[in-house]
């Protein structure tokens, strides 16, 4: 009998004085307890695994979502790179061709970050698809060749605010919204609470362009300005989410918008994948970890030709 009680960390003589006062139903009771415990703890565990492997999954479909690069204009260079915080990410980019002589592209940041943020961020995308439609906020249908309309940044916010994500789901965003004229080489945008663009240009000058708006979501009037910019073949385009910048040390001390630039500043003669890379190993270095609180993107375009 003795040997059914050693789990409970009992050994014989302890067992023996139970028995004397006619107590070992108390050790049946804890050990049907912790038999109990045990079986709790492996189910959990088991259910632990199985949302891992769905998180890791949801992860993979997110990535995926994501471009890789920009195929088929070989007037721009792109890259991103993407580092949720937890398996799952509220930020989410993309860069596509709108037609032969514009490339679209956009930088979101949604409120939070996880799973809640994850979902809403791949609906926005299905809304921001290149395709004529009249569910797109991107590019409308018409009746006159090309039998599409391409529109201006300000109506892609101005579309996309109608909706009152905040009022409906508590979530709000951010975001910046491009369109780039490969022929005139240039590129007007809107920005809507985002973080401000940076060109650096090819003589080592840093321009910040402030225009803006309020953040997606919130039922306040809006008066959004497309900013525009002129570029030049060997400028380079950075869009950030404030992850970056707001990343803090071990003193509590952000990284910060002057720290960033610097870094991409001094590392502008770098190909435009070296130098985001570089960024973050930087950013790293600073943090002492990367292990971060908040969701971080960066995308950088190198202008060719």
């Amino acid at each position: 009998m003795s040997n059914d009680y050693k789990s409970l960390g009992l050994d014989k003589k302890d067992i023996d004085q139970l028995r004397q006062h006619n107590l070992t139903y108390l050790l049946d009771k804890i050990k049907s307890r912790q038999q109990m415990y045990e079986l709790q703890t492996m189910r959990l565990q088991t259910a632990l695994e199985r949302m891992e492997k769905n998180l890791a999954a949801a992860r993979e479909a997110q990535m995926s979502l994501l471009p890789k690069g920009l195929a088929g204009v070989p007037e721009i260079r792109f890259y991103a790179r993407f580092l949720p915080s937890q398996y799952v990410s509220g930020d989410i980019y993309n860069i596509f061709r709108l037609d032969e002589r514009h490339v679209g592209l956009y930088h979101i940041d949604i409120s939070g970050h996880g799973v809640a943020a994850a979902l809403f961020s791949i609906s926005l995308s299905h809304l921001l698809t290149t395709v004529a439609s009249r569910r797109s906020v991107l590019k409308v249908p018409t009746d006159e060749p090309p039998y599409y309309r391409i529109c201006e940044p300000d109506e892609v916010i101005l579309s996309l605010d109608e909706d009152q994500y905040y009022e409906q789901f508590g979530v709000y965003f951010t975001m910046i919204y491009m369109i780039v004229n490969l022929h005139e080489h240039t590129i007007r945008f809107c920005r809507a609470g985002h973080n401000p663009p940076v060109v650096i240009r090819k003589n080592g000058d840093t321009d910040i362009f402030q225009e803006g708006g309020l953040p997606i979501g919130w039922r306040f009037p809006r008066k959004d300005v497309v900013g525009n910019i002129q570029y030049e073949p060997g400028d380079l385009l950075f869009l950030y989410s404030d992850g970056i910048t707001d990343a803090e040390n071990e003193m509590g001390k952000p990284f910060s918008r002057t720290r960033m630039l610097d870094h991409v500043r001094a590392n502008s003669k770098k190909r435009m994948c070296e130098n985001i890379d570089a960024l973050l190993i930087n950013l790293k270095k600073y943090c002492g970890s990367d292990n971060y609180e908040d969701d971080i993107s960066i995308m950088g375009l190198e202008f060719l030709k």
